[in-house]
């Protein structure tokens, strides 16, 4: 149950904080091709914003694990 637990705890952190680094070095181009969205970015950056919330999601994660973080013990009562 605490593995299950863990994984939750990622996938919810991961959620978070994609969403906190999904707006960061958005630039929207000057010129706007037709049929685009004039806010659409030119280089979203998604794969390195995928491995940054990733890293960062897996080090919070170690550090709740490291400290005795476990909501495993609420749903066992």
């Amino acid at each position: 149950m605490a593995i299950f637990t863990h994984v939750l705890i990622f996938i919810l952190i991961w959620w978070v904080l994609f969403f906190i680094i999904l707006p960061l070095k958005i630039k929207v181009p000057n010129e706007v091709k037709i049929g685009h969205a004039k806010s659409a970015p030119s280089r979203p950056h998604l794969l390195i914003k995928f491995l940054l919330t990733s890293l960062i999601s897996a080090i919070i994660l170690f550090f709740l694990i490291f400290f005795g973080f476990d909501l495993s013990a609420i749903f066992n009562k």
